[in-house]
Order: C-alpha cells, then structure tokens, then sequence
C-alpha cells in the first residue's frame, strides 16, 4: 500500500474527480448545503474505499468486513457517491437526494442505505460509536478494522476527548481515526488552538499514536495508512490536511459560501470547473513516458 505507480494514482485521481461531479449534482438537485465540507473528504474516502478497507459491496454484512463510521455527517454526499461507485446500490438513488422516502437522507441511517455502519446526526458522536464497535468485535475476535472520519471542527467537543480516553484506556489495536484538517468550522476559519500542531500534542497526551498525510495526494496517504496499519500498540490517527472546496475554486476561496444555496448556474459552473480539470488530468496522462 506504501507504494504506487503513475497509472495508480491517475486512476485514483479519475475516480475522485468523478466523485466530486457527483456530490456537485447531488446539493444541486438537493439544494442542500455542505458543499464544501464535503469537497474536502474526496480524496481521503477515495483512498479509503479503493486501497485500505475490506468490504464486499454484494454482501454489506460480511460479518469479516471493515467498519466504516462517518462521524462528520454533514459531508454524507460524499459517502453516497463512494458507496454508489462501489456498487453498493444504483447511483441513480445519488439524484433523489434528500428527497421525502428516499434511500439517501441528509442524515446517515444504516438501516435504510446499504454501506453504512452507523447513524449520523450530531457531531462528535462518531468515534464513541466506533469505541463500542471495534470493542465488540475484538471480544468476538472478528479481525475486522473500524475507520472513524471525523472533522477538526467537531474536535472541540468534550465528548471526542472522551471517547479517545476510553479508546486508549482498552488499547482498541483494530481502532482507526482519521481527521479531516480543512482548518474551517461552520464556514468560519479555526484558530491556533485547533491547529494539526495542537491536535498532534492531545491525541499523543492520551497515548494515541500520531501519523500525517497530505490530504489530497494519494501517495502521502498511502504511506500514512500503510504506517499507521503496522502500529502494534493501541489506537492511531491520521491528521489529513485538506482544502475546504478542494476541487471547485469557489468554494475553495470563501469557505464554500458562494455554493451554500446552489442555483442552477452556479452548479453548472461547478461542473465546467470540475470538467476542465479532467481534461488537465488526461494532458498530464497522455504527457508520461
């Protein structure tokens, strides 16, 4: 998993470009808001699904498969668009988003999408969650890993810090927390406090073992999952940098704002965007030896 050639990661890179399409499309049509929230995740989800979890999307509840929590909910347009890629059902239930009855709400319920693990709702309740499943699991010795995604926003709660106490204090070994550093909490930038730095010195306090990556290179997050796989002592987390929008430039330079209530040109600009990187990504293809 360390390491990868050229044609990987374009093939990677394609994926998520598509990905993003997607997640447009769907707050379009939804006119939902967390466009950017959502944006940033692509890269990390993408590695995710395609290099490190053991998941069988013909078989959901293969009881031998990794776990998968979203704690940061509101960037579920982004799990959708994963899980439809994967075939866990038709990505056509991607443009009933939202939509009264339908399979995919704005909050995430397990019971009705094939591919989920665990409700959403409420921030900060995501790794609690994944605390209970991977204690479970490791009783039932079921070598099944559990991933938790949260957002560094969601990081100030005292509930977090809880939950990574209890995750320290039983040395849940198959326990994996990856945080999503887009620097932004309610469209509003954190401060020092809540800086990689800062996160870094209170997850090591309580006796985590800390790894980085950049969050939008799917090398640097390769490598980062493939050493945090081999840690052998307790619980890990993967501080993953990323850039809020990242993948639509207006959304990248306000904090998403300008997309909060998407109208229809505004998303068909989106699309141009992302379109025009694809076309940049085929140039720098057809330009390797």
């Amino acid at each position: 998993m360390t390491t990868m050639d050229r044609n990987k990661v374009l093939e990677l890179e394609r994926i998520a470009l598509e990905v993003r399409k997607d997640v447009v499309r769907m707050i379009g049509l939804s006119r939902a808001p967390s466009l950017g929230s959502s944006l940033s995740v692509v890269d990390i989800l993408v590695a995710l699904y395609f290099l490190v979890l053991s998941i069988r999307p013909e078989d959901p509840k293969w009881t031998g498969r990794d776990r998968f929590v979203l704690s940061k909910s509101n960037a579920c347009p982004a799990l959708y668009a994963i899980l439809a890629r994967k075939g866990f059902f038709d990505r056509d239930e991607l443009w009933s988003y939202r939509r009264l009855g339908a399979m995919l709400q704005g909050t995430l319920d397990p019971r009705r999408t094939p591919g989920v693990e665990a409700p959403g709702g409420g921030p900060c309740l995501g790794l609690g969650i994944s605390n209970g499943i991977a204690l479970g699991c490791a009783m039932d010795k079921n070598p099944a890993r559990v991933f938790c995604l949260m957002g560094d926003g969601e990081l100030n709660k005292g509930a977090v810090w809880e939950s990574v106490a209890a995750a320290s204090l039983y040395r849940l070994k198959n326990l994996y927390a990856i945080v999503d550093v887009n620097g932004v909490r309610m469209g509003t930038p954190l401060d020092a406090h809540d800086s990689p730095e800062a996160l870094k010195s209170r997850f090591e306090a309580f006796g985590w073992k800390v790894f980085h990556a950049d969050g939008h290179s799917f090398k640097s997050l390769a490598e980062a999952f493939g050493e945090m796989m081999e840690n052998p002592a307790g619980p890990g987390v993967l501080l993953a940098k990323t850039q809020w929008g990242r993948g639509v430039f207006s959304a990248e330079v306000d904090n998403g704002k300008a997309l909060a209530s998407p109208n229809r040109e505004r998303v068909e600009n989106a699309l141009l965007e992302l379109e025009r990187a694809g076309k940049t990504l085929e140039e720098e293809s057809n330009d390797e030896p």
